[in-house]
């Protein structure tokens, strides 16, 4: 009987973690990987680190092309994506680092290679699995999404010109 159970269990499982996310979904997956941004500038800020890491932008492009390529994605189209994203959170960054200037703050960011890195890395990954499973079952941006895009996106230093251009270059993104 436990085993039948078991059986039925983790089928269930199985088809759920390859369910067609909705594009909120894959909205809300991109705004936690945003919502590291005001720790990694917070750490960057502690540690006498600038925002900006031209190399490290680098190797994040270029890991993350390769997974979109690895889940069918125009590796391409991702790079334009990420790129977005990566202009997008050194605004946030930027801008929590100009706040820092005249407000204090007793908050303690998470570590950034043993906590936030992983978790960027994780979440880049999902958001590819993620649009990769939306596009192949004909999920596409429309207008009607931006509204729904421009709510989910909230982080408070995020200004609707930035939630513009990732929506932009997440509509571009295709498949292989």
């Amino acid at each position: 009987m436990l085993k039948g159970f078991t059986l039925i269990a983790v089928t269930l499982l199985s088809f759920s973690a390859f369910a067609t996310p909705t594009s909120t979904e894959l909205f809300s997956t991109l705004n936690q990987r945003l919502s590291y941004m005001e720790d990694v500038a917070l750490y960057k800020a502690n540690n006498n680190k600038p925002i900006e890491d031209i190399e490290r932008e680098k190797v994040v492009i270029d890991k993350a092309s390769k997974s979109a390529e690895k889940v069918g994605l125009d590796k391409q189209s991702v790079v334009g994506f990420f790129q977005t994203q990566i202009s997008a959170a050194k605004a946030i960054q930027y801008r929590y680092r100009a706040d820092l200037l005249s407000q204090t703050t007793s908050n303690t960011p998470r570590d950034l290679k043993t906590v936030i890195r992983p978790a960027l890395i994780k979440l880049g990954k999902e958001i590819n699995t993620k649009l990769a499973l939306y596009l192949n079952e004909g999920g596409k941006f429309t207008a009607q999404d931006w509204d729904t895009f421009k709510v989910t996106l909230d982080s408070r230093y995020l200004t609707d010109a930035d939630k513009q251009a990732l929506f932009k270059a997440l509509s571009q993104i295709r498949l292989k």
